[in-house]
């Protein structure tokens, strides 16, 4: 069991958007946000800045949607309550490695898009963080997937092909939209 969980912490810490996250290559149509659809986006994207400047990362776990996580959990076979469990203590194991020195969601970069089945409208922001852990500093860019689901905004990255089968799972929708890697530089 406890392999199972800590396979889970893996997979969802990486998907807290503590990683180096991809960028996506579109060929999908283009959307815009509404007003009200912006503002929920922003008021996420500043309850995870707030978050990460407490040095709360852990609880950036909650920016997963519910339905990826279960889809986790099913996975390996546990319950969703603890695939979370197994991410919280594995981004806190994660983190209390690596001081975040520049953490910055690039709003006016954000880029909208619509899901090839024309059903879900997503965005991709630009994270730019400087990271230090064991007096070695690497910039960070990372665009995350952000999408709205039961009127609530979630943001993930999908860094490997494994990160990218679970959205799928969970969100079939995502199919036929592909991922690439973001960057990460070492600071001299």
């Amino acid at each position: 069991m406890f392999t199972r969980l800590a396979m889970i912490a893996v997979v969802l810490a990486l998907g807290s958007g503590l990683a180096a996250a991809p960028a996506l290559a579109q060929d999908t149509p283009k959307a815009t946000l509404s007003a009200a659809d912006r503002a929920g986006l922003h008021a996420r994207i500043d309850q995870m800045s707030a978050m990460v400047d407490a040095g709360e990362y852990s609880a950036m776990v909650e920016f997963l949607p519910p339905k990826l996580i279960q889809t986790i959990a099913d996975t390996f076979g546990v319950t969703a309550d603890e695939a979370r469990e197994a991410s919280l203590l594995a981004v806190d194991e994660i983190m209390s490695e690596v001081t975040i020195l520049v953490f910055d969601i690039d709003r006016a970069g954000a880029r909208t898009f619509v899901t090839p089945d024309g059903s879900r409208q997503y965005v991709i922001l630009d994270l730019n963080m400087l990271l230090e852990s064991q007096g070695i500093r690497v910039k960070a860019v990372s665009p995350n997937l952000g999408f709205k689901d039961e009127g609530i905004w979630y943001m993930m990255d999908v860094n490997d092909p494994a990160q990218a089968e679970f959205l799928r799972k969970a969100y079939p929708e995502f199919e036929g939209v592909t991922f690439e890697p973001g960057t990460m530089d070492v600071i001299e």
